[in-house]
């Protein structure tokens, strides 16, 4: 059996860019709550838990550069995996 990689933050995306959240632990399958942004209902998180649209991270990431860059509130996930590589020899 393989060990599922542990789930940290990767990069944060420059702004304009979009979030790789393809992980399905950012999606809560049982409950929503307020988006932290927006304060409409959603299923997703961020790497840390918090409740948020993944357009109104990215949109939020535009708005603040600055903090993204420094707080790292909202990331991509790691790029670790074999399934993210280029190499298709």
């Amino acid at each position: 059996m393989t060990r599922r990689p542990d789930w940290g933050p990767g990069l944060v995306p420059a702004p304009g860019q979009l979030l790789d959240w393809r992980d399905n632990r950012h999606f809560d399958h049982y409950q929503t709550h307020p988006c932290t942004l927006c304060g409409t209902p959603t299923p997703l998180r961020s790497h840390s838990g918090e409740p948020a649209h993944k357009s109104c991270a990215e949109t939020w990431i535009a708005e603040n550069p600055a903090e993204a860059r420094s707080g790292g509130r909202f990331a991509s996930d790691s790029q670790s995996r074999s399934r993210h590589t280029d190499d298709h020899a």
